[in-house]
């Protein structure tokens, strides 16, 4: 899939079930409304963040490792696992497993499948036009701007923006 055809996938998820306020927070409506479940579960292989799974009876599973305690890259990791449910992905072996290296930021990926799969998930959490204008509004004040008003943003829309926010602070 292209990227343009992943985002207005993302696009639809979003107008299908954001009413108001952030992406992060409807994760779990999203799943139970697409009969998903979830679960954090305890593994002792440090690899496993996450995967998106089917028993036997054809029920969904999204499983997280329990470990992560960084809420953004948990958030991420979901929103990666739904994005192989939105864009229909095919699961191999039932499950798609997904190690640290498949779920990175700014990284270089292998497979095409979880490229698209986290392409879907900064869409899904970092809506083009909702971060354009937080980021607008922030500018147009900018001024007044501190860096609480940038970490408000990156809290809002996950911890990715800040990386692209350190950039512009620095040079000030």
């Amino acid at each position: 899939m292209t990227n343009r055809e992943i985002e207005q996938v993302a696009n639809e998820v979003l107008t299908k079930y954001l009413k108001k306020g952030v992406s992060h927070k409807i994760l779990n409506e999203i799943m139970a409304t697409e009969a998903i479940k979830y679960k954090e579960i305890k593994s002792a292989n440090d690899d496993f963040v996450g995967v998106l799974t089917k028993g036997n009876n054809e029920q969904a599973y999204i499983m997280v490792n329990g470990s992560i305690s960084n809420d953004g890259c948990k958030h991420f990791t979901i929103a990666h696992e739904l994005g192989h449910h939105f864009l229909q992905h095919q699961l191999t072996q039932n499950s798609f497993y997904c190690s640290h290296n498949e779920i990175v930021e700014g990284g270089v990926w292998q497979n095409p499948i979880e490229q698209e799969a986290n392409y879907f998930a900064a869409c899904l959490l970092m809506p083009e036009e909702k971060v354009k204008s937080a980021f607008i509004c922030i500018l147009q004040n900018s001024r007044k701007a501190k860096i609480k008003d940038y970490l408000h943003v990156k809290n809002d829309y996950t911890f990715s923006i800040w990386c692209g926010m350190r950039d512009s602070l620095m040079k000030r």
